[in-house]
């Protein structure tokens, strides 16, 4: 027996392992990745408020025992017809690792934008080391520009902010977060972020770095400068999807599984799960969604775990569907910001509650009814939302 591989240490595959090890699973788990376990939510949180060492570890629900861990090591490619990987070590040898099971769970890595200049002061936030790296820089009177106004974008100005640094947001979108929960909500957040003293320059566009070794500036799209000491470039991910290609996996924009999370286009026991997964969810129609939330990740690893066990010992027919409210938080300032469901499906957004302060709940709505609510300061009112979108069968 080869056992079974694991590609990715994040929620997703950690969870993965640890399903297929509760399903009764004896033979060897294998957990491949470049990166150690991280909690990583603490990357765009803590760990940008203060130096992070044990509180990023992932919280673990069996022996790390059980398991082989083989970090440091990357998966360079796939092959499918012999069920091998081919893995370079820490030590840069090749080696062909055969399995019996595979877990794709190989994450995102953090899109970065063809502009030109130098390349020191520029900075992404994905991985601990990321955070690692930037976290020194978060100082007072630092001149800190952040590209992109999602909630990464949001969340790095906060603490930069917090810990006493000039911050310019700079997004060719109008709003900030309005692809995500609207424009509404979304003002509300900038409004606070320019409270706290957050410049947003919107609608715009970056064309140059500036500076000679070290990043002093931007050059916007209308000939504005921007100076900057360090710029953090938050403008979302790609899929790490290299090392399957040539493989019949549908690899447009991860990699699409059936409702099972049984990965598309092969026979072999080959699960995905986590941001890299494209799935239906049937709470929110047919359609192949990948959902790069921690709490989905986690959920989706554990059930793929299980169907991975079902498909080695041959009942596959006891498969049951990943069926999943999709959930989020942001802590900015002392905003508490939660999500259940997909408040991006809305076509119509209605503010049910709100203060003066701007805490408020909006539901989100389509031609098939509710799909999603987000509160600000509301966590403990917005709970039952969960169950009332499971209900959406």
């Amino acid at each position: 027996m080869n056992g079974v591989v694991v590609v990715g240490t994040g929620i997703a595959g950690v969870r993965a392992a640890e399903a297929l090890r509760a399903s009764g699973y004896q033979e060897e788990i294998a957990l491949i990745s470049a990166e150690t376990p991280i909690y990583r939510p603490s990357v765009s949180k803590e760990a940008l408020q203060a130096p992070v060492v044990g509180q990023a570890a992932m919280p673990l629900k069996r022996s790390a025992d059980e398991f082989t861990w083989l970090l440091g090591h990357r998966v360079e490619s796939l092959d499918l017809v012999a069920n091998s990987l081919v893995v370079t070590t820490p030590e840069a040898e090749i080696v062909t690792r055969a399995f019996d099971g595979l877990v794709i769970a190989s994450g995102l890595r953090s899109r970065q934008l063809p502009i030109p200049g130098p390349a020191q002061g520029r900075f992404t936030l994905r991985t601990l080391t990321d955070a690692q790296e930037l976290e020194p820089h978060l100082k007072s009177g630092a001149k800190i520009v952040i590209i992109g106004s999602g909630f990464i974008g949001c969340e790095v100005a906060a603490s930069a902010v917090a810990r006493g640094a000039d911050v310019t947001v700079i997004s060719p979108e109008v709003t900030p977060l309005a692809s995500s929960i609207g424009v509404e909500l979304g003002e509300r957040i900038a409004a606070k972020h320019r409270n706290e003293g957050v410049t947003f320059i919107l609608d715009a566009s970056v064309i140059e770095f500036l500076g000679i070794t070290s990043i002093t500036g931007l050059r916007l799209s209308d000939e504005t400068q921007i100076t900057a000491d360090v710029v953090v470039e938050a403008v979302g991910s790609l899929p790490n999807t290299e090392w399957l290609i040539g493989n019949s996996l549908d690899l447009t924009n991860g990699v699409l599984t059936d409702q099972y999370l049984r990965a598309v286009g092969t026979t072999a026991c080959v699960v995905a799960c986590g941001d890299i997964a494209r799935h239906p969810n049937a709470l929110f129609g047919p359609l192949a969604r990948r959902i790069e939330h921690w709490t989905v990740a986690g959920d989706m690893g554990t059930h793929a775990g299980k169907t991975l066990a079902r498909l080695l010992n041959g009942s596959d027919n006891e498969c049951q569907a990943f069926v999943h409210v999709p959930s989020f938080w942001s802590d900015q300032y002392d905003m508490q910001i939660q999500s259940f469901g997909i408040p991006s499906l809305g076509t119509e957004i209605s503010i049910i509650e709100s203060d003066t302060a701007g805490n408020c709940i909006a539901e989100y709505r389509d031609a098939t009814g509710l799909v999603g609510v987000v509160g600000i300061n509301r966590t403990s009112e917005i709970a039952h939302y969960r169950k009332l979108l499971n209900s959406r069968i």
